[in-house]
């Protein structure tokens, strides 16, 4: 069995590019639907220590911010703001059954 990519693997091959920005702050290298990023948590799942699916996008969202990675052309952190807030309640609603079976 060979090695499980990681979670900026994942990342840069989700957005098309061969390595991370090295100014994430101002050079982005691409944007993913907010449903990509549940889809890394549910694939990452038995190397993160994430306790739930919500925690695990969170932990997505932040290695997608520190490589320049936009979700839904926003700044991860203000997605994970949204996280927090409940706005994507819905979405993850729909993954938990994934994530629990996985």
């Amino acid at each position: 069995m060979g090695v499980k990519p990681s979670v900026t693997e994942l990342l840069l091959k989700a957005v098309g590019a061969s390595e991370p920005s090295g100014d994430p702050a101002n050079k982005k290298i691409g944007d993913l639907p907010f449903e990509k990023i549940v889809e890394i948590a549910i694939e990452k799942k038995p190397d993160l220590l994430a306790k739930s699916l919500k925690a695990a996008v969170k932990t997505v969202l932040g290695s997608a911010r520190s490589i320049g990675i936009t979700v839904d052309g926003k700044d991860p952190k203000v997605v994970l703001r949204d996280v927090d807030r409940g706005v994507y309640d819905s979405i993850l609603a729909k993954y938990e059954d994934k994530w629990r079976s996985s």
